[in-house]
């Protein structure tokens, strides 16, 4: 059971570029707990097979440590998405109650990547990713593929950075000068907004951006 991030979060014009889960490797732990307590239960019931009572007790215990120690790390593996679009870098965990933390890609300073030997013989590693304003450093263990990863962020930061840059913004300049004002700046975003070349997102933090400079 895979439980993929879902479309309908995704705002207008915003694509998904990747939706990962965590390497299988997480899954070692339930997988251990699975085969340990099914031996353990077996060799109980074997020793407890003329007693029902201790064979009925033994199971129940089995199934809820198998429960805890086995299903319940699987499901958080299961719900739990790190994914990137073309505006945001967002993780989300939880199987009832969610979880979820979002970075615009705009405030996205640096993406660094840590592999221990193991991780690197299985193709696992750790982010760590440098943004600004209060959110500040987040590190997302388990990821697949962390250098692909890592340059895949670095691609659609640049991507949004260029979609965001003056430059985006086609001039329609003024007689006695050739620089365009902050009102022109915007009916210029709207646009491209309406367009899809930025989505709503972009469009209000740069609008916001240019009226704090009237």
């Amino acid at each position: 059971m895979v439980v993929p991030f879902p479309n309908k979060l995704l705002a207008e014009n915003e694509k998904l570029v990747f939706d990962l889960k965590p390497h299988w490797i997480e899954l070692l732990y339930p997988i251990f707990w699975t085969v340990v307590l099914a031996i353990a239960a077996y060799l109980a019931q074997t020793v407890a097979r003329h007693h029902a009572r201790p064979r009925e007790i033994i199971l129940v215990v089995a199934i809820v440590l198998w429960l805890w120690l086995a299903v319940a790390p699987f499901l958080r593996w299961a719900y739990t998405d790190f994914v990137l679009t073309t505006d945001r870098l967002i993780t989300r965990t939880g199987v009832l109650a969610k979880h979820s933390k979002e970075i615009p890609l705009e405030r996205i300073n640096d993406v660094t990547f840590n592999q221990s030997v193991l991780q690197r013989m299985v193709g696992a590693g750790t982010l760590v990713i440098e943004s600004a304003g209060e959110r500040g450093q987040e590190t997302i263990s388990h990821v697949r593929n962390p250098e692909q990863v890592q340059l895949m962020i670095y691609k659609e930061t640049e991507r949004s950075s260029d979609r965001m840059s003056p430059s985006a913004v086609p001039a329609t300049g003024e007689p006695g000068g050739t620089s365009t004002s902050i009102p022109q700046q915007i009916e210029a975003l709207a646009r491209l907004k309406q367009e899809g070349a930025i989505s709503e997102a972009e469009y209000e933090s740069k609008k916001a951006e240019l009226l704090k400079r009237m």
